[in-house]
């Protein structure tokens, strides 16, 4: 008499489920599913919705996997960005590729500051540059590192939720966990000279080198904090910040995707849209221009010819394609690894600090003081 509406009940979840790992992808899962099975479900390629490991979906080719979008290049599978932005499979470029990033944890964390001023240690003749750069990678760590000014909006968030529910919830800072992003490197007859350009937040480049590869120097460009995982100790690292970059005059510009949503106002928006097109078009040649100038200056070579990275991406490759006999880079995890970083004012491995130097530990005992150590008396309208 019950067997159908277990039946219904089953197939419900089964559809439940198959449609949290098509729009969420198999992360989604962790803590719920053995770690076997995300990995084989990350590796075998069967979902194009999100970015996973290193496995082939049957009957596509790296560019069907690459979104010409209305906001940028995007990812949409195992794909990783050469010189060109042009597309590879993550498997033909690195072994072992991981996406499951957010437990890691890292051995030894030596904080750097970033240069003062403007200029930066040239490569050395001889030496290969290496640029890449990352927006989204969806890779995000337990490293977390963030200001007295994201606190005060995370108290002020509390005390709204408290005000109207009687329970004070603490959303999580945006913007202040790091993530992460694999860069291989397979160019094995010359040093490199590795120039990582990050867009947005805070950042820890994991470098993997191929049998051969050697690094010269690393330089960190961009976003809020930055940081290098699986890097040799004796190579130098220089940071410089968006608000550093900034500081020095310098912005970095690079030519939009021709799918972008920019060039169908430029091409066919109505008159006054399409008038500030046309102007914001000569700003954005003459900004690409400008930075393409200073990075010949600096690095010798043109970032826009050398750059690799998709706006939405977890993989860039510096150097050539490994053929079948190469030996190509293996997969170094960040658990267990060295990593040399910047950081804000405060930092903490999320799960490993004690409730009163946590992030809502913090926001709880500001917003307590202002209610003069009592939460209930924000219920009242307490000034804060």
């Amino acid at each position: 008499m019950i067997r159908g509406p277990i039946s219904l009940l089953i197939v419900g979840a089964l559809s439940l489920f198959m449609f949290g790992l098509v729009s969420l992808g198999p992360r989604a899962f962790e803590g719920y599913l053995p770690e076997p099975v995300i990995a084989m479900l990350e590796g075998g390629g069967l979902f194009d919705g999100g970015s996973f490991g290193g496995g082939r979906p049957t009957g596509k080719t790296p560019s069907d996997l690459l979104d010409d979008g209305n906001d940028g290049l995007n990812a949409r599978g195992p794909i990783a960005a050469l010189a060109g932005n042009r597309p590879a499979f993550i498997s033909d470029v690195i072994d072992g590729h991981m996406t499951r990033v957010s437990k890691d944890i890292p051995a030894e964390i030596m904080t750097i500051r970033p240069i003062t001023g403007c200029k930066l240690t040239p490569p050395l003749e001889g030496t290969a540059v290496g640029h890449v750069t990352a927006g989204n990678s969806e890779l995000e760590l337990a490293l977390r590192t963030y200001n007295d000014r994201t606190l005060a909006a995370a108290v002020q968030g509390f005390v709204d939720s408290y005000r109207a529910s009687g329970i004070g919830k603490v959303a999580d800072g945006e913007g202040i966990a790091y993530q992460s992003y694999d860069v291989a490197v397979t160019e094995t007859a010359r040093p490199v000279y590795l120039v990582l350009l990050n867009f947005r937040g805070n950042r820890i480049w994991n470098i993997h080198l191929a049998p051969g590869a050697r690094v010269e120097r690393v330089v960190l460009l961009g976003g809020d904090q930055a940081g290098v995982a699986n890097l040799d100790p004796v190579v130098p690292v220089e940071v410089i910040p968006a608000t550093g970059l900034a500081d020095c005059g310098l912005s970095p510009a690079y030519a939009l995707n021709p799918g972008h949503r920019f060039f169908e106002v430029l091409r066919d928006g109505p008159g006054t849209y399409k008038d500030e097109a046309e102007a914001n078009l000569v700003k954005m040649e003459e900004a690409i221009a400008a930075w393409n100038i200073w990075f010949r200056d600096s690095f010798g070579v043109r970032a826009d010819e050398t750059r690799a990275g998709f706006d939405t991406g977890m993989v860039s490759v510096v150097g050539p394609l490994p053929g079948e006999e190469d030996p190509r880079p293996v997969y170094t995890p960040i658990e267990g690894a060295r990593i040399r970083m910047t950081q804000d004012k405060y930092f903490e491995i999320q799960g490993q600090s004690i409730k009163a130097e946590s992030f809502s530990g913090r926001v709880e005992a500001i917003a307590s003081s202002f209610a003069f150590g009592d939460l209930t008396y924000l219920r009242q309208g307490v000034s804060f």
